[in-house]
């Protein structure tokens, strides 16, 4: 059974690490690939401050938060 969260991330959304609505400096990447074992592959825009915080290219969905949705057309 899948997770409704999960449908909502799609390739082209601009997402951050989960918690992290107060920090001003937070890692933002933009989503390259949803793969079927429920991961993510990002591209972190900005990459020093994503190498602060220790994370990878591929997480997790349900470690994530979506800062901006991708409008489809």
């Amino acid at each position: 059974m899948k997770n409704n969260k999960q449908t909502n991330i799609s390739p082209g959304d601009l997402v951050t690490l989960k918690g992290m609505k107060k920090i001003k400096e937070k890692p933002i990447g933009m989503v390259k690939k949803v793969w079927a074992t429920e991961d993510v592959e990002i591209f972190w825009l900005n990459e020093n401050i994503a190498k602060r915080y220790a994370v990878h290219d591929i997480l997790k969905f349900t470690k994530l938060e979506i800062v901006s949705e991708v409008i489809q057309q």
